[in-house]
């Protein structure tokens, strides 16, 4: 899974828009940040398994 991935399901998916948002502001961190984190991830897969 490439970062370039990530970015656009980021960018065109809002459901793991909301979770990424969400996630990062809980942590006080960057969406780049964010997006690096295995949990996300994980989350990710869940999404393009679907």
């Amino acid at each position: 899974m490439s970062g370039e991935n990530l970015k656009n399901e980021y960018k065109f998916n809002s459901r793991f828009r909301q979770y990424v948002d969400k996630y990062r502001e809980n942590r006080h961190i960057t969406v780049e940040e964010a997006l690096t984190h295995e949990i996300v991830r994980q989350v990710y897969l869940s999404y393009t398994e679907v």
